[in-house]
């Protein structure tokens, strides 16, 4: 399979750090509302659970924009629809700070994740069309630094402000991140000049789509990351709730623990060279799998609300080590359409991620909370050891 060439005078370095910007923005908006579900239901007089489907609305539409997103930024390129959709989603954030009442915010924060589904996925897809396949998990680990970093804090000083200032100044600073994020790709980095890319139109959308299901990884692939995401992501909504209900703690001390979860991941991105070339994707799907699991039976135990920071830590670091080989084996699947197969990725991931705090609910009003997070441990424990199995990485070791 032919690795993508670099284009002549392509600067990879001011392509990751500006990319990871862009996806800083992202993650931080997708983010800020876990740690203000109490804080939103007191605001408009909604129950946590009826608050907790903003994160389910969000997600969803992030999901079904893919299928569109996907096949628009292999056409009019990938870094033009990034810019775009980073400065409508700077509109949306703005105007969702303003919001008068649960049902405008719903609507507004749906539509900001179909506008936050056009960054992530096809700024990955544009590492891909640059990174040899032998760096591209290492140079996606690097992106993921700077978005993760981006998640962290859409949690962490979501909860913070939201306490000292309040929760309509986290969706200003949201709407100021993505509007940056726009500028800054579109004055530094430049699409390449000599990129095919096919004409928007249906019968182009669906001959990129069956060149992506015609590799017979695919199906199982996104099927994988569908369950990652709901059993990963399925809690984060309920995480400020079981903690005030133990703890008496607000919107903070949430947050520090939410952005724990991405505190992890930053430390996957910074030793994702040595973790690749010394354990081994295979293996590192296996233990990041059992390091969720763990975390999730020890997030059973009634402990001081600061040991959460800990447990969710090893949920990012866990989540990461699964999800980063994930997505390097999504860049492969069709290199002619690496936007509409990493938008698939996308789409099925935040299926699973919309879907997870729907199960998550009915688990927690069927078993209680010590169960259920049982239940998603040992799913999610079970998913990282067989998927090495079933879909083993190519051309890695074991």
């Amino acid at each position: 399979m032919s690795e993508p060439a670099k284009a002549p005078g392509e600067n990879l370095g001011a392509l990751i750090p500006v990319l990871g910007l862009c996806g800083f923005a992202s993650t931080f908006t997708m983010r800020l509302i876990d740690p203000l579900v109490p804080t939103l239901a007191s605001e408009f007089g909604q129950s946590v659970h009826q608050i907790a489907f903003l994160v389910t609305a969000f997600a969803s539409c992030y999901a079904l924009g893919q299928p569109f997103l996907g096949p628009i930024a292999d056409s009019v390129g990938k870094l033009r629809s990034i810019a775009a959709c980073l400065a409508a989603l700077c509109v949306l954030s703005t105007l969702a700070a303003f919001a008068t009442s649960f049902w405008m915010l719903l609507v507004l924060r749906a539509v900001g994740g179909i506008m936050a589904g056009g960054v992530i996925p096809a700024a990955m897809a544009a590492i891909g069309d640059r990174a040899p396949m032998a760096e591209r998990q290492i140079m996606l680990g690097r992106f993921l630094v700077i978005m993760i970093i981006g998640q962290m804090a859409g949690a962490t000083f979501s909860g913070l402000v939201a306490d000292h200032i309040g929760w309509r100044a986290v969706l200003g600073i949201a709407g100021l991140l993505a509007a940056g994020g726009a500028l800054l790709v579109r004055l530094v980095l430049k699409p390449r000049p000599d990129a095919a890319r096919p004409p928007l139109s249906v019968a182009g959308a669906i001959t990129s789509y069956k060149a992506v299901f015609s590799n017979p990884r695919s199906k199982l692939l996104y099927l994988l990351v569908m369950i990652e995401g709901a059993f990963v992501f399925g809690l984060q909504p309920f995480i400020a709730a079981i903690l005030h209900e133990r703890s008496g703690v607000g919107a903070s001390e949430a947050g520090l623990a939410i952005g724990a979860m991405g505190l992890g991941g930053l430390v996957y991105g910074i030793l994702t060279r040595i973790l690749v070339e010394r354990v081994g994707p295979r293996q590192m799907m296996r233990f990041g799998g059992l390091a969720v699991a763990l975390s999730y039976f020890a997030f059973t135990i009634h402990g001081p609300w600061w040991s959460a920071i800990g447990i969710f830590l090893l949920t990012g670091f866990g989540f990461f080590l699964m999800h980063g080989t994930f997505q390097a084996q999504a860049t492969e699947l069709a290199p002619t359409a690496r936007g509409s197969a990493m938008a698939l990725f996308a789409c099925f991931f935040f299926m699973g991620h919309a879907t997870g705090p729907l199960i998550m609910g009915a688990l927690l009003h069927l078993l209680g909370p010590q169960l259920a997070l049982v239940v998603f441990g040992v799913v999610i424990g079970t998913l990282g050891v067989v998927t090495p199995r079933l879909l083993p990485p190519l051309g890695t070791r074991t």
